[in-house]
C-alpha cells in the first residue's frame, strides 16, 4: 500500500563491509528489522568477493512501514535466504572468518587442486577482472572446510586506494582462519607480504553493536606496503568451521560467479566423502553440475566460472522465482532431522523457578483471566515490550538460546531468546505452544530448498487454544489482543514439536485491525479561489506504531514536525503545516500524529461552473510487469498483510447551496490479494469520502496478474467530482466576502505561526506573501516579499516583489527589482525576460533586447518563446514596425502556429492596423488551438477597433466563458458595454477587471483605450 497524494492537491506558495558471519544462528533476524545483505566469509580479492554462505549474522536495518523482504546489498547478486551468497565488486577486503584469537598461517591444504599458473600478460589479461578465483570446499565428516584463491590486477589509482588494505572480522569462537598466500606479483617477481603473518594486526571491535548484534568479533588489519598500479596482488586462504548444535550434520555451498564478471580462471568445486551422505543442489536451472569420484574415498562437483549471466526477473515476484547462483550442500536426511536437532534447545521444563521475580510476573497474568486468549495476548506483550531486542551470538549463541531467566533478567533478548521465555511463559499458563523456524525473506522458497537449519533465519510461536492456531512473534512490538490472529508473512515454515514435524505453509489473510487510519478534514468554506485550511490525523497500530512512532527524545519536537511535514506532503501535498502534535496509547498501542496545515486544491473552471476532482486517497500500488514472454508463468505479489482505512471529508462554501456530487458510486476492488472499497456522498454541504483496504500478502495467479493489473489501475484512475453552482460568485467578488470568513483566519494563523517559530525563515515569509496575493492584498504582499528579501535575498523573491509593484503602478520599483533579480541569476530565464520587458517599458530598448536570444530557432518551443519576448520587448519600446517585420518573416517559415498568428492579429489589433489581416490571423489562431480564449480576447480588440461592438462583446464573453479571470477581457468587455449604453455592466466589469490587475487600465491608455 503507498500513500497517495490528496485528492485535487495542487500548487503550493513554493509553487510561486561489514560482513556475515559464517555460524547460522536463528538470533540474527528480529521481525522489527528487515535485511540489508546477508553475506557469508568475503574476502573481497579481485574485485570480486569469496563469499560463503551465511549462518551467523545479517544486516538490518528498522522496518519503515512497508519495508519488504530482504533490501539489495551492492554485489552483483543479493542475498535472499541462508544459502544465497552475495558476489559484490568490493571496495575493500572485508570477511568475517572464524578462527581462535590469532590469526594462523600456513600452506596450501593437500587436498587443493592446484590452479593453473596466473596468466599476466597484458594482452591476454585486457578486460579481465579477475585473472584468477578458485574456489573449493571440503566435507569430512562434521567439518566444512573452505579454501579460496583469488588473484586481482592494481589497473588504477581507484583500485589501488581500493585494495590496499585487508580488512577481515571472525568471531574467535567458530573456527580457524588461516592464511595461505599473501602475495604481490611485480613485473614477473613474486614479493611476499604474508610473512609468517607479521604485518597483520588483530582489532576488538563489535562492528554490529549498532544493529543490535554482539558476537565477539575480531578484526585483522593488514596494510599492503609498496603496492602499487601495475601490480597484481593475490590471496589464499581457508575457513574451516564446525558446529556442535547441528547433530554432526553439515550444511553450507559454493558460489557460482555469474557473468557479466570476467574471470582469467574460475571454479567452483564440492569435494565430500564418499560414504557420507551428502545432497546438494544446484540453484540454476541451466547450470549443470555432475559429480565424479576422484578415489575410493571422495567424490567431486566442479563448475567452471563465471556461469551464464542471470535472468532479469520481473518486480514483485515470490522470492522462489529468484535466480539462486549457489550449489547447496547438506547432510540433514529431512526436514524432521532438522526438527529434530533443534527442538531440544526449546525445551521449557524447569526454566521459570518458583518464587522468581518471572513466576511472579506471570502468576499477574493468570490471574488478570482465565481466558487462555487473554493470557496469550498478555504474554506476548510482555516479552515483547518488556525485553528489548538484542543479539548475543558469543560461544554457541548461533543457535542456542539463553534462558528464559537469563533473559528476563538481563531484559535482553534475540528471537530465540524471546521464543524460549514466550514458550516458557506460555507452557505455565496452560497454553498449548511450539517453537516454529521461519525465512523472513525467502520463505515461499523454503520447500526448494534442500533441508538444513541453514534454510532459516528466525523462530517464533505457534500456539494452540480449542483447536485454534495463533503464530505469534516476541520479536515484534505493539501486538494486542486485538491482533492477536494476526499472521506474519513467513510464507513456509517448520514448526519442531510432534513426532513428525513437517514444513507449512502460513495462512494469508489481512491485519484484523488497521494498521493505518487516516482521517482528512478540509474546510473550504472560503471557497475555491483561496486555500484550505485542514486537519490531518494518522493513527497507527500495533506494530505499525511502535515502530513509526517518534520517540520523545532531546530532539522530539525537530523530528516530530519533519515526521508530520512529510505526512502532510504524502498525504496532503503541501509542507505548510503548523506545530502537529501526538501521542501514544500503550494499552492499545495506538500512536496518533495530528497536523493542521494548508491545502491547495485545484479547483478548475469548466463548463461554467467551478469543479473540484477526487481521486482515491488511499491506493492499491500495483507494480508487476509480465510484458516478457519469460516472465508470464510468475505469480505477482501487492505487498505484506496491510489493513488501511481512510476518511476525507470536505466542508463546501455557503453549506453546499447547489452544489453537487458526480460519480460518488466507484465500486469495489475484490482480488486474492486485495480487497478494497471506495465510497463518497454529499450530505448537508459535506462531502465525504471512505477507502478500507485490506491487503492478504496472497500471491495473485501468474495467469491472472494482467487482469489484476487492469482492473486495480481502473479502478485507482476512478474519480469523483464536486460541482458548484454556476450561479457560483466569480473570484473578485468570493474574495472580497470571503476575507473575514473563519477558514481564512485558520489559514491566516497558520502561516502565522510558521512565521513566529522560525522568524528568520524568509521563505515562511514568501508563502504569506502568496496568500497576501490570492487575497488581493497586493499592499500586504510587497510587504512581506520585502521582508523576505530583507532576510534572504534571491532572483525568485525579488521577482515576486517586482511583478507586484508592476502591479500598483510602481514601474520604477519593478524595475529595479527585475535587475537584482537578473543580477543575482543571470542564467534565469524568467528573470531575463522580465527584465527585458521592464527595460523597453522604460524607453530601454536597445538593454532588453541585448537580453534575449538574437537569432532563436521558431521551430522550437523554446525558440519560438524567446522569438515572442523578443517581439513584447520591441512592441513594448514602441518600435512596432521592427516588430511586424519580424512576425511577418516568421510567418513565412511557419504559418500554421497559433502563437505566430495571435502575436501579429494582437499588436495590428491594439494598434488598429492592417485590421483585415489581424482578422485573418485571430481566425486561424482559433481554428488551429484547443484552447483559445486568448485568440478571442484578441479577435475581440480587432472587433473593436473595427467599430463592431456587438461582434466584440461576443468574443468577450466566450473568452471570459473559458477563463473568466482573464482581467485583459474582463476591462475591455467593460469598455465595450460602457459604448453600448450599459453602464451598470461596465462598472461591475471595470472593477473587477482592476481588483485582479490593478496595472490592466494603464496598459490600455497607452493605446488610446479609456473607459
Amino acid at each position: 500500500m503507498n500513500l497517495a497524494r490528496g485528492a485535487g492537491a495542487s500548487g503550493s506558495p513554493a509553487a510561486r563491509s561489514d560482513v556475515a558471519g559464517l555460524q547460522r544462528t536463528f538470533g540474527c533476524h528480529d521481525s522489527r528489522w528487515v535485511h540489508e545483505r546477508r553475506v557469508r566469509c568475503c574476502a573481497h580479492f579481485g574485485g570480486i568477493a569469496a563469499c560463503r554462505l551465511p549462518e551467523q549474522c545479517f544486516h538490518r536495518r528498522l522496518r519503515v512501514r512497508r519495508a519488504k523482504g530482504l533490501a539489495g546489498s551492492t554485489g552483483l547478486f543479493r542475498m535472499r535466504n541462508g544459502w544465497i551468497v552475495g558476489a559484490a565488486i568490493a571496495v575493500h577486503f572485508a570477511c568475517p572468518a572464524w578462527a581462535g584469537d590469532k590469526v594462523l598461517t600456513g600452506p596450501v591444504p593437500s587436498w587443493v587442486a592446484p590452479a593453473p599458473a596466473l596468466n599476466l600478460d597484458p594482452s591476454a589479461r585486457s578486460g579481465t577482472a579477475l585473472p584468477l578465483f578458485d574456489e573449493q570446499v571440503l566435507v569430512d565428516g562434521d567439518t566444512v572446510t573452505a579454501f579460496f584463491d583469488t588473484a586481482t590486477v592494481i589497473s588504477t589509482p581507484e583500485v589501488l586506494a581500493q585494495r590496499g588494505n585487508l580488512k577481515m572480522s571472525w568471531q574467535p569462537d567458530h573456527g580457524d582462519l588461516t592464511f595461505h598466500r599473501l602475495e604481490i606479483v611485480r613485473e614477473g617477481q613474486v614479493i611476499d607480504a604474508l610473512a609468517g603473518g607479521a604485518g597483520i594486526t588483530v582489532l576488538r571491535r563489535e562492528a554490529g553493536l549498532e544493529r543490535m548484534i554482539v558476537d565477539g568479533q575480531l578484526t585483522a588489519v593488514k596494510h599492503f606496503e609498496g603496492l602499487r598500479v601495475g601490480d597484481t596482488l593475490r590471496a589464499a586462504f581457508s575457513v574451516t568451521t564446525r558446529d556442535a548444535t547441528l547433530e554432526g550434520n553439515v550444511q553450507d555451498g559454493l558460489l557460482l560467479i555469474p557473468a557479466p564478471a570476467k574471470i582469467g580462471f574460475g571454479r567452483a568445486r564440492l569435494l565430500w566423502l564418499s560414504n557420507r551422505d551428502i545432497a546438494w543442489k544446484v540453484g540454476l536451472p541451466n547450470v549443470t553440475a555432475v559429480p565424479r569420484k576422484i578415489d575410493a574415498r571422495w567424490n567431486e562437483i566442479v563448475i567452471p566460472l563465471p556461469i551464464a549471466k542471470l535472468p532479469e526477473m520481473p518486480k514483485n515476484m515470490p522470492s522462489r522465482f529468484t535466480p539462486v547462483p549457489v550449489v547447496q550442500f547438506s547432510s540433514f536426511k529431512d526436514w524432521q532431522a532438522v526438527a529434530r536437532a533443534m527442538a531440544p534447545l526449546y525445551r521449557t521444563e524447569a526454566t521459570i523457578a518458583p518464587g522468581s521475580d518471572l513466576a511472579a510476573r506471570v502468576a499477574t497474568i493468570a490471574a488478570r483471566s482465565q481466558d487462555p486468549i487473554e493470557r496469550l495476548a498478555d504474554a506476548l506483550q510482555m516479552v515483547q515490550d518488556e525485553v528489548r531486542y538484542q543479539l548475543i551470538a558469543l560461544g554457541t549463541g548461533n543457535y542456542v538460546p539463553q534462558s528464559p531467566a537469563e533473559t528476563w533478567s538481563k531484559r535482553y533478548g534475540d528471537c530465540k531468546a524471546k521464543t524460549l521465555l514466550l514458550l516458557a511463559v506460555l507452557d505455565r499458563l496452560g497454553v498449548e505452544a511450539e517453537p516454529v523456524l521461519a525465512n523472513t525473506g525467502r520463505g515461499d522458497a523454503v520447500g526448494q530448498m534442500l533441508p538444513a537449519a541453514g534454510a532459516f533465519d528466525h523462530v517464533f510461536v505457534r500456539a494452540k487454544i480449542a483447536g485454534e492456531d495463533f503464530w505469534v512473534d516476541g520479536t515484534m512490538l505493539g501486538s494486542r489482543l486485538a491482533d492477536i490472529r494476526d499472521v506474519p508473512r513467513f510464507g513456509t515454515v517448520l514448526p519442531l514439536a510432534g513426532a513428525a514435524p513437517t514444513l507449512v505453509e502460513l495462512p494469508k489473510r489481512a491485519h484484523a485491525r488497521s494498521d493505518l487510519d487516516v482521517d482528512i478534514a478540509y474546510d473550504m468554506t472560503a471557497g475555491p479561489y483561496l486555500p484550505a485550511p485542514f486537519r490531518l490525523t494518522l493513527r497507527h497500530t500495533g506494530a505499525y506504531a511502535a515502530t513509526n512512532r517518534v520517540d520523545r527524545n532531546a530532539d522530539y519536537d525537530e523530528k516530530l514536525f519533519a515526521f508530520a511535514e512529510k505526512a502532510a506532503n504524502d498525504w496532503i501535498g503541501t509542507s505548510s503545516i503548523g506545530k502537529p502534535r501526538a501521542e501514544f496509547d500503550t494499552a492499545n498501542a495506538t500512536w496518533t500524529l495530528v497536523v493542521d496545515g494548508v491545502g491547495y486544491p485545484k479547483w478548475q473552471y469548466r463548463d461554467r461552473r467551478q469543479a473540484l476532482s477526487l481521486g482515491p486517497t488511499l491506493i492499491v500500488a500495483y507494480d508487476a510487469p509480465r510484458d516478457r514472454a519469460a516472465w508470464r508463468a510468475i505469480p505477482a505479489l501487492i505487498d505484506q498483510p496491510w489493513t488501511a482505512r481512510s476518511h476525507v471529508s470536505i466542508r463546501l462554501p455557503d453549506d453546499g447551496k447547489g452544489a453537487t456530487l458526480i460519480g460518488g458510486d466507484m465500486g469495489d476492488l475484490d482480488l486474492p490479494a486485495v480487497k478494497w472499497q471506495r465510497s463518497a456522498k454529499l450530505t448537508e454541504g459535506t462531502v465525504s469520502e471512505e477507502i478500507s483496504s485490506f491487503e492478504t500478502g496472497a500471491e495473485i495467479p501468474a495467469d491472472r496478474t494482467s487482469g489484476a493489473g487492469r482492473a486495480i489501475a481502473d479502478a485507482m484512475a476512478k474519480k469523483a467530482r464536486i460541482e458548484l453552482p454556476e450561479s457560483y460568485a466569480r473570484r473578485w467578488d468570493d474574495v472580497a466576502r470571503r476575507k473575514a470568513s473563519p477558514a481564512v483566519a485558520k489559514v491566516r494563523a497558520i502561516f502565522d505561526e510558521r512565521i513566529a517559530a522560525k522568524p528568520d525563515d524568509a521563505g515562511r515569509l514568501v508563502d504569506r506573501g502568496w496568500l497576501q496575493e490570492r487575497l488581493l492584498d497586493w499592499s500586504g504582499a510587497e510587504a512581506d516579499y520585502a521582508k523576505a528579501i530583507a532576510l534572504d535575498p534571491t532572483a525568485a523573491r525579488y521577482l515576486n516583489r517586482a511583478q507586484v509593484r508592476s502591479q500598483r503602478g510602481d514601474k520604477a520599483g519593478s524595475l529595479k527589482d527585475a535587475q537584482a533579480a537578473y543580477d543575482l541569476e543571470q542564467g534565469d530565464k524568467e528573470a531575463r525576460d522580465y527584465l527585458a520587458v521592464e527595460l523597453a517599458e522604460a524607453g530601454r530598448v536597445d538593454e532588453g533586447l541585448d537580453l534575449l536570444p538574437s537569432e532563436p530557432d521558431i521551430n522550437t518551443d523554446d525558440g519560438l518563446s524567446d522569438f515572442l519576448h523578443r517581439v513584447d520587448v520591441l512592441e513594448s519600446g514602441e518600435r512596432h514596425e521592427e516588430a511586424l517585420e519580424l512576425l511577418d518573416a516568421a510567418l513565412e517559415k511557419r504559418g500554421t502556429s497559433a502563437e505566430l498568428r495571435n502575436a501579429r492579429c494582437w499588436y495590428l489589433a491594439l494598434r488598429s492596423s492592417s485590421l483585415d489581416m489581424a482578422l485573418a490571423d485571430c481566425n486561424r489562431a482559433i481554428e488551429l488551438s484547443s484552447d483559445p480564449a486568448t485568440y478571442l480576447d484578441s479577435r475581440a480588440m480587432v472587433r473593436f477597433r473595427e467599430g463592431k461592438l456587438a461582434e466584440a462583446r461576443a468574443d468577450y464573453d466566450a473568452a471570459l466563458a473559458q477563463e473568466p479571470e482573464l482581467a485583459s477581457s474582463l476591462y475591455m468587455s467593460a469598455v465595450v458595454s460602457r459604448r453600448l449604453g450599459d453602464k451598470g455592466r461596465a462598472d461591475l466589469e471595470r472593477r473587477a477587471a482592476l481588483t485582479l490587475n490593478p496595472s490592466v487600465e494603464r496598459f490600455y491608455r497607452r493605446y488610446g483605450i479609456t473607459p
